[in-house]
């Protein structure tokens, strides 16, 4: 279903809800939310746990459907479209590499199943390992490079297929003090060569400010405040 979408909105929620269970045992993840996010966009979803930032990440990657609710992409509503379907793709925490191949298969992994053409994917590949900075890695086999260089080939994977929408949760937590600073400012350079909408989620108040164009503070599954970090 088609809809008029405001012109520089790439993802509309729509008083989306989501609950579990039935009953008296029902628990309410994410309460009637409305919420635009634009193309282009640097946008971070900021809570502790519990307070439904994942959920309302997976509800927009297609890995839960609302129970109540709308979510446009671009003006077309995909509530009910399976996530193979969406042009969105996701950096999972803990990355879901494939630890048998090597960096350049695992970032040509996602085209290979697009069918795309072989030359085709060669030159994606040799494209993201330029923009992530891996090429002298191409050969390694993911299990035998470091977490900072399994982030980078998560992203390069993520996006490979250039997609409409790239969502990222919690992707930065396992990694130590120093490298997760370093890979904050990598983050923001990748979105902003890309131009792709970036969706964070993560529970760190300075993460959220440092990278973030806009801000969307959740507590009991509720959006408490939007805007810029100067404004939040």
């Amino acid at each position: 279903m088609k809809d008029e979408s405001t012109p520089g909105v790439a993802i509309r929620l729509s008083q989306v809800t989501k609950t579990y269970g039935s009953g008296n045992a029902i628990v309410t993840a994410v309460k009637s939310t409305t919420l635009d996010i634009f193309n282009n966009e640097f946008f971070t979803l900021l809570g502790p746990s519990g307070c439904g930032k994942t959920t309302l990440l997976r509800l927009i990657g297609g890995f839960e459907y609302p129970t109540a609710g709308t979510i446009l992409l671009g003006g077309e509503d995909i509530a009910s479209v399976p996530p193979f379907q969406r042009p969105i793709n996701t950096v999972f925490q803990n990355y879901a590499l494939f630890p048998h191949m090597t960096v350049a298969q695992n970032i040509g992994f996602g085209l290979r199943m697009l069918k795309r053409r072989r030359h085709e994917i060669a030159a994606r590949v040799d494209e993201m390992l330029k923009l992530v900075r891996l090429e002298n890695l191409s050969d390694r086999r993911t299990s035998q490079i470091s977490g900072g260089q399994q982030q980078r080939v998560a992203l390069a994977r993520a996006l490979a297929s250039e997609p409409k929408v790239l969502l990222l949760d919690e992707s930065l937590s396992a990694l130590d003090y120093k490298l997760r600073k370093e890979m904050q400012m990598e983050l923001k350079s990748l979105q902003a060569a890309t131009g792709i909408t970036f969706i964070f989620v993560t529970h760190d108040q300075e993460e959220a400010l440092t990278m973030s164009d806009r801000v969307a503070v959740l507590s009991s599954g509720e959006i408490m405040q939007v805007g810029t970090p100067h404004e939040v």
